[in-house]
């Protein structure tokens, strides 16, 4: 019953391969690829757009209308899985990195400005108070 499971997770996830968006496309690629989304908000330094596609939330860093910065949240989402994604997600091609801790798959330039500027933005919030 077990290897039933893992072969279907498996050849879910391999069927889903063209089904991933890639780190550096637009804006409607990305639509097109998971659907309608669910929400958008300004983040630290672009734009979040937030979709709902097979059981996954992902959330879609976008600066000038192209993705910079993907997360994917599922509950119970096995370290097999989250080595399968980054596989599917590109990690080590084209610059693409994978940040465990916030699950985020992104670019190592990308993600030093995030960190600086949500560095920024919490302190400003912490300012005000």
């Amino acid at each position: 019953m077990k290897s039933t499971v893992l072969f279907i997770i498996a050849s879910l996830l391999l069927a889903a391969n063209a089904s991933f968006a890639r780190i550096g496309e637009n804006e409607a690629q990305v639509d097109d690829r998971y659907g309608k989304p669910a929400g958008k908000w300004d983040d630290y330094l672009g734009y979040k757009k937030l979709y709902h596609w097979r059981g996954f939330n992902v959330m879609v860093t976008f600066l000038d209308g192209v993705s910079q910065r993907e997360m994917f949240d599922k509950a119970g989402l096995t370290h097999r899985a989250e080595k399968s994604l980054g596989k599917y997600a590109g990690v080590g091609k084209n610059g693409v990195i994978y940040d465990a801790k916030s699950g985020a798959y992104t670019t190592q330039p990308f993600e030093e400005k995030y960190i600086a500027a949500r560095t920024a933005a919490w302190a400003k919030e912490e300012q005000k108070r």
